[in-house]
């Protein structure tokens, strides 16, 4: 029987950052929001369905003059290619879906 506690790897950090995804070999891209990150990948909302082990691109949306970063967002990837590991849809109209992402390790 399990105790129900999350076993986690790495630490996660809550923020709140506007980013754009796509699968990565699709041009179509959405407009998403991150909930939280880590190390290991990312949790985020999105009115786009992405499918579990598929390939997405992660880009945060640098703020142009009026948008202000969140400043707990140090040590999140700017730019990223991950595997979509679960998603949920959480609400039919407006349609939402929670994501949950690994990334793929880097090799630099």
């Amino acid at each position: 029987m399990t105790s129900g506690k999350e076993k986690r790897q790495t630490d996660r950090y809550a923020v709140e950052a506007p980013i754009l995804c796509s699968y990565f070999n699709l041009p179509v891209s959405a407009s998403a929001k991150t909930i939280n990150f880590s190390r290991d990948g990312m949790y985020f909302v999105s009115e786009m369905e992405f499918h579990p082990g598929s390939a997405v691109l992660i880009q945060v949306k640098n703020g142009g003059v009026h948008q202000k970063m969140p400043e707990n967002t140090e040590g999140m990837r700017q730019t990223t290619l991950a595997e979509v590991r679960w998603c949920r849809r959480v609400s039919e109209k407006p349609t939402h879906y929670q994501i949950g992402v690994k990334y793929y390790e880097s090799w630099y």
